[in-house]
């Protein structure tokens, strides 16, 4: 019998093989900026902190012409047991980006708050980088909402597939 942290590991994947189709299944992200045609194709990379030991995927995809793209984040917890009070503990979590940004060769915006694992709390996650070509690199700062949890930083890269 399949568990319910495989079976929700296995869920998260489909949506993730499926974001890397066409038709990304995550919701519209508005994007501006003068920058925005040097957006348009399927970007896919990863990102990691050290700081909490999470890392993750992120697809995100942009139609020529288009003000409105499709992306989102996969966030692998650093290894748990799942637990009779917590049993998706451990289990990646599906992550919105909100908002983009991208005026003279940077690459800046927000995603949709979320519940960070760490600290139990609601938290917003700002994220900048820099394009050279086909590839977008950077930096993201996660920030507690409220008194709980620590500021939390990491890197992030994603290349545009062909």
């Amino acid at each position: 019998m399949v568990d319910r942290r495989t079976l929700s590991t296995l869920f998260l994947a489909a949506i993730v093989a499926g974001g890397c189709a066409s038709q990304n299944p995550a919701p519209p992200v508005p994007v501006q900026g003068g920058d925005v045609s040097h957006l348009a194709g399927h970007w896919v990379g990863e990102y990691s902190s050290t700081q909490t030991g999470r890392s993750g995927s992120i697809v995100f995809e942009l139609k020529s012409g288009d003000k409105v793209a499709h992306g989102d984040v996969l966030m692998k917890p650093k290894e748990g047991a799942p637990t009779a009070d917590d049993p998706m503990r451990g289990a990646p979590q599906m992550l919105n980006i909100n908002f983009v940004d991208a005026t003279g060769g940077t690459l800046r915006g927000t995603m949709d708050p979320y519940r960070d694992p760490s600290c139990n709390c609601e938290v917003v996650t700002t994220f900048e980088g820099r394009r050279s070509g086909d590839t977008i690199e950077g930096t993201f700062t996660t920030t507690p909402q409220g008194s709980e949890g620590a500021v939390s930083t990491g890197r992030w890269r994603i290349s545009k597939q062909k």
